[in-house]
This record gives C-alpha cells, structure tokens and sequence, in this order.
C-alpha cells in the first residue's frame, strides 16, 4: 500500500457566527506557545492521520468562565474549518473522509512551530477580540 503525506489548503476567511470569525494568516516566523487551549481530530476513511488545533492563550488573562466561553466557539470554528477545508480541496473532496468528533483538552501543551510540519496559522475573532489560532495537519492518503 503506498502512502504519501498532503498538504491541505488554506482558508483565507470562514464567518462562523455575526461576531465570529476565522481569518488565515501567512506567518513564516516560528510561534511559541505554552498557554493554549486544545482540540485534536482524528481522520479516517480514504486518507489517515491527526489534525491538532491550539488556542493560544500566552498574554491573556482570562478568567475560567472566560475560557469556557471561547473554547467551545473554539472548537466548532474548527470543526467547521476542516470540514470546509477537506470539503472544497480538489484533491480530498472525492475521497471518503471521516472526521472524528472532537476530543477537548483544557490542559496546556508546550508549542514550538519551529520544530513542526504542516502548521497554519489562523486569527480567531470573538467579539472583536483577536486570539492566535495554530493548526497542525498530519494527513496521509491511502493509496
């Protein structure tokens, strides 16, 4: 079975909700991050693979309610990204995909893009409130 890694496109602009957004960003320089909300997804079907999304947090101080405020339109802005992503991408949008519900951690993992593949870099926007987004894709197609 031959397996070759894919790139995914990335989304320029995605509206979610009136005051939610998602605005992609071309950052080249190496982001570092150790106070990030995460969500991962696991992909299934015709390709295989992890896709891991953080919020990054670093700088703000916000309170728990805050957190549990953002982290769920965190997580269905980027159910909704993918979605779209693997939806509209010529070459995933005639394959079988399965994306897996998304598994929540509210615990902080340690971010250095510096030493990873396959990131985009997103802007999320709540309530005219601007936070970092880092998407890490490591897909493979089955051939």
């Amino acid at each position: 079975m031959d397996i070759r890694s894919l790139e995914i496109s990335q989304i320029k602009e995605l509206k979610i909700l009136s005051d939610v957004r998602i605005i992609g960003r071309r950052d080249l320089n190496p982001r570092y991050s150790k106070e990030n909300l995460h969500v991962q997804f696991i992909v299934t079907g015709d390709l295989k693979g992890i896709i891991n999304c953080y919020l990054c947090l670093d700088g703000y101080e916000l309170t728990t309610s805050e957190k549990n405020y953002i982290f769920p339109l965190f997580v269905e802005t980027m159910n909704i990204l993918i979605g779209k992503q693997i939806s509209e991408d010529h070459t995933f949008s005639s394959l079988n995909v399965l994306l897996s519900p998304p598994k929540l951690s509210m615990i902080a993992r340690e971010l250095n893009t510096s030493f990873k593949l396959g990131m985009h870099s997103y802007e999320l926007e709540v309530e005219g409130q601007s936070y970092s987004v880092l998407a890490e894709y490591l897909i493979e197609a089955m051939n």
